[in-house]
């Protein structure tokens, strides 16, 4: 054999030897990372897929209660108790009890009074808050018709009368205007009829399992809620003071809605507002026929100079427009955390004799 083709053969077997090492490398990766994404059955070791197919499963099962998870459970579940119990605190520090012992004519005579004293609170209705002829809306009856209010309405009439109070004291304080009107929007459950026959007794019975068993108790324990409707006049910054006021004070309250509307705009009835719009309804349009010095005429009038021309420079002072007239519906909760709690409950009475 000679040297030439000595050298071929090795280097064709060299070349053979380089292929199958490549060949085997690829083979060993694409094995390798197969075994990564699918897993390989013959070691027992789970792929990409199957590791994140049970992470989405896991991901939806309950907590695991391993130790770890159930001390992380117990502490997040007292976490909330206290901050619950906080909640409840802050929420309930404005709670009201009144007299149970109380009768209709201490009501009435209670009442009598103190609309005399918060109808006098300061104001701009001759320096009230209220006119004479206002009477309370729904208590009308009690303060200026001489009715007597029924002994099982006393604990709900208590606490209606205290929640209007304390929106009216939070007007006069704030500088609204004037009170206007105030009216009790009962709950949908107390407007809603009642059903006719086997309706009604379906509800009774039911209502007499409630009262007997757990539903009762926790009925007793629900927040009970007063919502009203007040009209009043008050300036801007009063009305801002007023909303303020109320979501911030001692008495847990929630402004539900309200609106507002202005007497007149001082603006526009300063610029002949309603007059101008009439004036301008009232011309006739001005029509130019094509004749020899038209063109000339209109821009004679577009040259007129700018200080033939009148300038209105009007001044206004907000503070001195009239009042906003204000419809707001508010709703005052009281948490019954007063109800066992006797020391504090004389604390902070209500209506009493």
């Amino acid at each position: 054999m000679s040297k030439t083709k000595m050298i071929l053969a090795a280097t064709g077997g060299l070349m053979g030897v380089v292929v199958l090492v490549l060949a085997f490398l690829v083979w060993n990766a694409f094995s390798a990372k197969t075994a990564a994404i699918e897993g390989d059955e013959e070691e027992g070791t789970d792929g990409l897929e199957t590791v994140v197919a049970k992470a989405e499963e896991l991901s939806r099962k309950p907590v695991y209660p391993c130790a770890a998870s159930v001390t992380a459970v117990e502490s997040n579940r007292n976490l909330i108790a206290v901050w619950s119990a906080d909640a409840f605190k802050l929420v309930s520090r404005g709670d009201r009890v009144f007299d149970a012992k109380t009768t209709a004519a201490a009501f009435k005579a209670f009442i009598v009074g103190d609309a005399k004293r918060i109808a006098a609170l300061p104001g701009a209705a001759d320096g009230r808050i209220a006119k004479a002829d206002f009477a309370f809306g729904p208590f009308k009856d009690y303060i200026t018709e001489g009715k007597m209010p029924a002994d099982n309405q006393l604990p709900e009439l208590q606490r209606r009368w205290d929640d209007v109070v304390s929106v009216i004291e939070t007007l006069s304080a704030c500088g609204a205007a004037e009170i206007t009107d105030v009216q009790v929007r009962e709950s949908p459950r107390a407007e809603e009829p009642a059903k006719a026959g086997a309706g009604k007794k379906k509800a009774a019975d039911k209502t007499r399992k409630t009262r007997n068993g757990k539903e009762a108790q926790d009925d007793a324990k629900k927040p009970a809620a007063g919502t009203y409707v007040f009209a009043f006049r008050a300036k801007p910054a009063a009305f801002v003071k007023v909303i303020n006021a109320l979501e911030v004070c001692e008495r847990f309250t929630v402004v539900d809605d309200f609106s507002f509307t202005r007497p007149a705009d001082a603006v526009a009835d300063a610029l002949g507002g309603d007059e101008k719009k009439a004036d301008q309804r009232g011309r006739a349009p001005v029509r130019s026929g094509r004749r020899r010095g038209g063109r000339r005429g209109i821009a004679e009038e577009e040259k007129k100079p700018e200080e033939e021309q009148p300038r209105n420079r009007l001044v206004t002072d907000p503070a001195a427009d009239e009042p906003l007239s204000v419809t707001m519906t508010v709703s005052v909760y009281d948490f019954h955390s007063l109800e066992d709690d006797e020391p504090a409950a004389d604390a902070k009475k209500g209506v009493s004799k």
